[in-house]
């Protein structure tokens, strides 16, 4: 299997269909993840949370703050803007307690930027291990479940990104490969591509988009823009057309990506929301009100197409294979 997350074939083969044909679920889950989801609502009697979990590789000190942040969004465009973590730490035989305490620090660091309690931190040394490899797990008790919106995009419905992509690979791979990327380019340049980072979190235009009419959300991370388009459609049984030119990205990821020869558009794009909406403008003014960049990128169909247009060019996604930042051109 390829690295990073599995494959839209194997997820539905072995992993969606194992749990779900033998109840295993339980019979508390409202509605439990699956592909496109990554986050479950659980209720008992009375009492219903949400939860939700995300994992972040890598040898910057961002590795946690990343996994954290990804996690926490999960729960953002649920309308969930308080929770407890759980952290986990896989890390290798080879690593130096330092880089493990400057890691650590940076992710409580975050969590008390966004208000976040850590209830929990494992820390395993495994063997054979390249990377640390951080997964955080959070979870927020829920006042109302019945007030969650529908999840599912609606055919004739704008398409709107925030932000920009490649957001978390560009910080990751220049956190990384600092060293070699200084031989192309004014330590300047990687300064302002570390400072992504600030971009990373969800959490204002997923509370703005929820009171701007938006009916569904999809937050961007592994497998980039593209894979994204294609979960979101997928999970809402509806096509798409996206325009190109319209998908913002900075000049720092396209110099990265072109450093490494990889797809900005199929690259970690952690801090980016896609939302789904049936007046585009307002929920776009709404967002830029708040100091949040958005554009409308394309239109949700009742075809089962996902069709991305650049100029006279026309591409039909299809689902992600693998993350360019687990690329084997990245040495």
């Amino acid at each position: 299997m390829n690295t990073g997350k599995v494959s839209e074939s194997i997820y539905k083969r072995s992993v969606y269909k194992t749990i779900h044909t033998t109840g295993y679920q339980g019979n508390d889950t409202m509605d439990g993840a699956g592909l496109g989801a990554d986050c479950a609502i659980l209720a008992f009697d009375d009492v219903a949370f949400a939860t939700a979990q995300a994992m972040a590789t890598g040898k910057d000190v961002t590795v946690g703050a990343r996994a954290l942040q990804h996690a926490v969004n999960h729960l953002a465009v649920l309308g969930c803007m308080q929770a407890k973590a759980t952290i986990s730490v896989l890390v290798a035989e080879e690593l130096r307690e330092i880089k493990l305490r400057n890691m650590l620090e940076k992710l409580v660091e975050h969590a008390q930027a966004l208000g976040i309690g850590i209830a929990n931190t494992e820390v395993h040394v495994l063997p054979g291990l390249e990377k640390m490899v951080v997964n955080c797990t959070v979870s927020e008790a829920l006042k109302d479940s019945r007030k969650l919106y529908e999840v599912k995009a609606k055919p004739g419905q704008d398409l709107i990104m925030t932000k920009w992509i490649g957001l978390e690979g560009t910080v990751a791979l220049v956190g990384e490969k600092l060293t070699q990327l200084q031989t192309r380019y004014p330590l300047q340049l990687l300064e302002q591509a570390a400072d992504f980072e600030k971009y990373l979190s969800v959490i204002p235009e997923a509370a703005t988009a929820i009171k701007s009419g938006a009916t569904a959300m999809h937050v961007v991370r592994e497998g980039g823009v593209f894979g994204a388009l294609w979960e979101l459609a997928q999970r809402s049984g509806v096509g798409l057309v996206v325009d190109l030119k319209r998908i913002p990205v900075k000049q720092e990821t396209i110099e990265v990506c072109e450093f490494f020869d990889i797809n900005p558009y199929e690259l970690l794009s952690g801090g980016s929301l896609l939302i789904a909406a049936d007046n585009g403008m307002d929920v776009v003014a709404a967002l830029e009100q708040q100091g949040i960049t958005a554009a409308i990128i394309g239109k949700m169909n009742d075809s089962n197409d996902r069709v991305v247009i650049n100029g006279e060019e026309k591409r039909f996604l299809e689902p992600a294979k693998h993350d360019e930042f687990y690329s084997e051109k990245i040495k």
